[in-house]
């Protein structure tokens, strides 16, 4: 009995012990618990409740930054920002959204579907929708498993974005809440309260128009409200000539920043820095005029400069535009390049696109590339359209290819100018037979070889040369790798060096590369090739952007691919290629003009097509000290077009065109005394030009004018010299202005057309609000009424066209 008291007396204190232990573990556990807690409140999710309440009392605008302007050489704007407006809808405001829905649409030319769409978004941020909610509460509400509904610190909030079905959770929560349905659907449907982008870059009377067609009255009259619409200030891209240079600039996108052309290759420099506005907001998200706004202010991006002169350029657009339509072609490109430094003096191709409204097809690309763009969307065929052809186009360059032949195989040693080669019209190498096309010659040197584009006599050449050195000379003349001109889209090209069975050369292909086939190059990768043949074998990268830009940028100093000795030799044997061509001989005379001719089969679907071809030309001048190249390609002129039939006489034009603007430095040809004489100058095609933009021309070349004070307007309609012609520095040119704004109510002054192109001549009239009659193709020839003439708007100018 003492015994079992004494246990009962030594188990008390241990049980009294255990209780006190397990009361402070738990108290421990509480603790732990409430310390977790809170660190999650405060650490964990601290940054996310910080985020809603911000976005609860603040709203954020962003200040789109003004872009750089974009200079040609000599200082003329090519683009620019110009003031604009962002049609913005708030759709927690919009009191009438069908109404609101077709203006937008039949204002912006936007599709209705996709108006209200945007107009009718709900709200993705959250919404309170009852505060001091019970925990019971709580879990009932969120028992439901509703997406878009949650509960924190006793409050039940709503993101309206994801609510899938705004009715089941109007139903079960409105006695969850004790709220009513509507009360609970409304907020479960609650529409965006800020800002949604409708359309930018509106302009600006449009904008304000539209803004004021939504007003919503009260019954006194008074504006109630805009029906949700919201202006904001924003820019859009201006490019000065609408189609000018468009492969060269490209332009910007919806979100302000360069899609294609240099405003996307140098966009970190045009772009600048965007700012933007703070202001408080209330509940419903509307700004408390009374706050502060705290305003980050935007930083402008930096202008570049082009190497390319607008005058040059005006040049090749308008050279490329009558080749294609004479030869029908797919698509015509050229390239003026300054042969000693590599820079891009003109880059046009026909067709191309206007960047002021880069967002509509061209009609002229949609019919020449029809079966390109068969099949695809809009947005596919658009993509097309974008594309770059001198950096961009594929094909194998033909006879133009044999200057680097000859080239190398002069270099190596292994034929001097004076190696005889044999022409019986054919050669047969392996199981192959390759034709001469202008052949038999019979003996003849290498150097004939060249300029009269003998395949089997460049076959005997490269057949003399280690493969491997003719295709580190490939290489080094930049095929088959980008040259990295500052231009989007830019392709290598393809450079293929088939093996046979056993590991040795491809005799047959390895011959026909002799001649350009069985390769694939570009535009600009060919006019660099040849540009270092002809410049003392130093290979020149191009470049389209100026020093003005670039500074004290270093670039790798060129590299010299051939002696100056061999140099010299292939630019005596390109002379030849001109002089022995008859109708070349004329097109040039007078001048010291070099180059080479190239007409290619198209290898489509794995076989050469018997209708489809490429011809082209390269041509540099002087011969003796070449300063200018010019290199055109016809992509699938018409039948019987050979390089010297339409590739060459566009580029020999375009060479004397360029060296007559340039004829100050009287080295740059040996045409006549008076033609050369120091400070002449060519006149410049200015009909179509604005007046600003001519006058900037014409002040440039020293050319004395006057505006006809008889005429009145914004664009030049007519001028007095005609174009192309030696400049007079004791005559002086008079414009002719018109536009659709014609200072005389109800009329205009007719525009001299000849000479243009129906698509130019269509812009210009209808620009003025005339009617263009056709008749006949190609380029106007006569019009009626003549020049000059007053008519009334909307009147028809009967144009005839002639090849």
């Amino acid at each position: 009995m003492n015994r079992k008291k004494k246990a009962q007396r030594e188990i008390g204190p241990v049980s009294k012990q255990n209780k006190i232990l397990l009361a402070m573990v738990i108290l421990s556990l509480c603790l732990i618990i409430v310390i977790i807690r809170l660190f999650s409140l405060q650490i964990i999710n601290s940054q996310g409740k910080y985020e809603r309440q911000v976005d609860q009392l603040v709203e954020e605008v962003p200040i789109t930054a003004s872009r750089g302007d974009i200079y040609d050489r000599n200082g003329n704007v090519l683009a620019k920002d110009s003031s604009a407006s962002a049609v913005n809808v708030i759709p927690f405001q919009v009191e009438q959204p069908e109404r609101l829905a077709k203006t937008l649409s039949s204002k912006l030319g936007l599709k209705v579907e996709d108006v209200m769409a945007k107009i009718s978004v709900l709200e993705n941020d959250i919404v309170e929708v009852k505060t001091g909610i019970s925990q019971s509460t709580a879990v009932t509400a969120l028992s439901h498993n509703f997406p878009g509904v949650t509960v924190e610190d006793n409050v039940l909030y709503f993101e309206p974005i994801k609510i899938t079905d705004p009715d089941a959770v109007a139903k079960s929560l409105a006695s969850d809440l004790d709220m009513e349905y509507d009360e609970i659907h409304d907020l479960a449907t609650r529409k965006e309260n800020t800002a949604v982008l409708i359309k930018g870059k509106v302009d600006n009377a449009l904008a304000l128009e539209l803004k004021n067609s939504e007003a919503i009255k009260n019954d006194a009259g008074e504006i109630e409200s805009y029906n949700g619409v919201e202006l904001l200030n924003d820019y859009r891209r201006y490019y000065t000539n609408g189609n000018f240079a468009s492969y060269i600039l490209g332009f910007t996108g919806a979100d302000y920043n360069g899609l294609y052309g240099v405003e996307a290759t140098y966009n970190d420099i045009l772009s600048g820095e965007n700012g933007v506005v703070y202001y408080q907001k209330d509940a419903d998200g509307n700004q408390i005029a009374s706050q502060t706004k705290i305003l980050k202010e935007p930083v402008q991006g930096q202008d570049i400069t082009l190497t390319i002169d607008s005058n040059v350029q005006l040049m090749a657009e308008k050279a490329v535009a009558e080749a294609a339509a004479t030869w029908q072609t797919k698509s015509v490109t050229a390239i003026v390049m300054d042969t000693k430094t590599g820079e891009i003096v003109a880059m046009a191709s026909n067709p191309d696109y206007n960047l002021n409204d880069s967002d509509t097809l061209d009609a002229t690309f949609t019919a020449t590339h029809s079966e390109d763009i068969k099949g695809m969307t809009d947005s596919e065929k658009l993509l097309e359209m974008y594309q770059n052809p001198a950096v961009s186009f594929i094909y194998e360059p033909g006879s133009t290819f044999k200057a680097l032949t000859g080239a190398a195989t002069l270099e190596e040693g292994v034929v001097t100018p004076d190696t005889t080669v044999y022409c019986a019209g054919s050669i047969q190498v392996g199981d192959a037979v390759i034709n001469c096309s202008t052949g038999p010659h019979g003996t003849e040197t290498v150097s004939d070889a060249i300029a009269t584009s003998c395949n089997p006599g460049l076959v005997q050449m490269i057949e003399k040369l280690d493969p491997d050195v003719f295709f580190q000379y490939v290489y080094n003349f930049g095929l088959g790798q980008k040259t990295g001109i500052e231009l989007d889209g830019e392709e290598s090209g393809i450079i293929n060096r088939l093996s046979t069975a056993n590991g040795g050369i491809n005799q047959v292909d390895y011959a026909t590369f002799s001649f350009g086939q069985g390769l694939a190059v570009t535009p600009i990768q060919m006019i660099s090739a040849l540009n270092s043949v002809v410049n003392n074998g130093y290979y020149q990268k191009p470049t389209i952007i100026s020093s003005k830009t670039k500074g004290t940028e270093t670039e790798e100093s060129p590299k010299q691919i051939i002696s100056t000795e061999t140099s010299s030799a292939m630019r005596e044997i390109m002379r030849k290629v001109v002089q022995y061509d008859s109708s070349m001989t004329a097109l040039s005379e007078g001048y010291s003009i070099g180059g080479k001719t190239g007409t290619a089969e198209k290898f489509i679907d794995g076989a050469y097509s018997t209708t489809k071809y490429v011809t082209s030309f390269y041509c540099f001048a002087p011969v003796e000290d070449p300063k200018y190249s010019v290199y055109v390609v016809l992509d699938e002129p018409k039948a019987g077009a050979y390089g010297s039939t339409s590739a060459a006489p566009t580029a020999i034009s375009l060479m004397e065109q360029t060296l007559n603007y340039n004829s100050a430095d009287t080295n740059l040809s040996n045409v006549s005394a008076e033609a050369v004489q120091k400070g002449s100058i060519v006149v410049p095609d200015l009909v179509g030009q604005t007046k600003a933009f001519a006058a900037s021309i014409l002040d440039e070349k020293g050319i004395k004018y006057s505006f006809d004070p008889a005429t009145a307007g914004s664009l030049v309609i007519s001028q007095s010299i005609p174009t192309n012609t030696v400049y007079d520095a004791s005559t002086e040119i008079v414009l002719g202005l018109g536009d659709s704004t014609s200072n005389t109510s109800g009329t205009v002054v007719v525009p001299d057309v000849k000479g243009l192109s129906i698509q130019s001549a269509n812009e210009i009239l209808s620009g003025l609000g005339l009617n263009l009659k056709i008749t006949g193709n190609g380029f106007a020839s006569s019009q009626t009424p003549a020049a000059t003439t007053v008519v009334e708007k909307g009147s028809d100018v009967s144009v005839t066209f002639t090849p």
